[in-house]
């Protein structure tokens, strides 16, 4: 006689041992980092991945930090006569449309600095979108990479409230996120920190696209390339009359809006690692409609002009050393963002930083 089979029996055993392997799973914690197919020279990365054009190289969207530090060139070990400098800020100073030499790092480094009789080497540990919780979480990983210097370009992106919270590398790295408010208690009052069940599904999902990120490297070595442009955006060329920002009205911008105590933090977390901190250039129009309301499509001019005032005076009071360099470049030099320089332009704002990255060597 065939033993009877009771589904329901069969379902919950299935559960059970999902679960038992679910927790043993998120226990160990894998990473996968013996499977880094990045570690040939030839293989690494001048700049961290993301996704350019999504659905081609969704693959390059791998979020794990530590998968992306792997693959990235400053994870080579430190020459004993090497000055090494990270940059980080935006898309601007990642590179979107530009290769990786045309870049800000890559201009620098290309200009055969020497700090004593050290070589200084330029690392990009910028990645897309602004936001200082961002580049707190990554200058948290890259401090292992022992920097002797730091270059941080920012803009008002970078400090507006919502940007605490609001980035993928947050989204896809919450815990570590968390970890790293909870040490600098940036946190905002409302935020929740992640479910027990939110940290296993995106643990399943990290492993999966470093996976997927390891595959890809085949497309990276045939094609020689570490993104796919995609179509530019077009600068406007008239100005919206509305002078509201995020929200936020005319004539205020108040104190509190302004994170700088993330500036801080980020300063605290360089330790004895000097830092330059960069207020980015961006685009100033002129003699067009409502360039009198607005500096560009992103910016009026009331809130960007407090915002400037706002990190000057803190960097004053906190002897931060600082580069204003909002309006260096005439609208020639911006490509199709207010933000995103050309190579000329790259060029000779490399020229600019160089002298204040070496002032201070020993």
């Amino acid at each position: 006689m065939s033993p009877i089979i009771r589904s329901w029996r069969v379902f919950a055993k299935g559960i059970a041992i999902f679960l038992i392997f679910e927790c043993a799973f998120y226990a160990l914690h894998p990473t996968f980092q013996w499977l880094n197919v990045y570690n040939s020279p030839a293989l690494k990365r001048q700049r961290l991945p993301i996704s350019t054009v999504a659905p081609e190289d969704s693959a390059l969207d791998v979020s794990n930090l530590d998968a992306m530090f792997a693959s990235h060139i400053v994870s080579e070990p430190k020459a004993p006569n090497e000055y090494r400098v990270l940059v980080l800020g935006d898309s601007a100073v990642w590179g979107v449309g530009l290769t990786p030499e045309q870049t800000l790092p890559g201009q620098m480094d290309a200009l055969g600095l020497k700090c004593g009789n050290k070589n200084v080497r330029v690392y990009n540990l910028s990645f897309p979108v602004s936001s200082a919780s961002k580049d707190l979480m990554l200058l948290d990983t890259a401090m292992k990479y022992k920097p002797d210097g730091i270059v941080w370009l920012i803009t008002w992106y970078t400090l507006m409230p919502k940007t605490r919270t609001d980035h993928p590398l947050i989204a896809q790295n919450p815990d570590e996120f968390h970890k790293l408010a909870h040490r600098f208690n940036f946190l905002p009052k409302n935020y929740n920190s992640p479910s027990w069940i939110t940290q296993i599904t995106d643990q399943n999902r990290s492993l999966f696209r470093v996976l997927r990120y390891q595959l890809y490297s085949l497309v990276n070595l045939a094609t020689g390339l570490d993104q796919i442009p995609g179509p530019p955006e077009e600068l406007p060329t008239q100005l919206n009359a509305d002078p509201t920002f995020e929200g936020m009205k005319p004539p205020k911008l108040y104190a509190p809006l302004v994170s700088l105590d993330q500036v801080k933090d980020f300063y605290q977390l360089a330790g004895n690692i000097p830092v330059l901190l960069v207020n980015e250039p961006t685009l100033v129009l002129s003699g067009v409609p409502n360039s009198d309301i607005r500096y560009n499509d992103y910016y009026p001019r009331w809130v960007y002009d407090q915002y400037r005032q706002y990190v000057s005076a803190a960097a004053a009071q906190n002897h931060w050393d600082y580069l204003d360099l909002w309006n260096v470049f005439p609208p020639s030099y911006f490509t199709d963002t207010p933000l995103h320089l050309n190579p000329q332009g790259e060029t000779e704002l490399a020229k600019m930083i160089a002298p204040a990255v070496v002032k201070g060597c020993p």
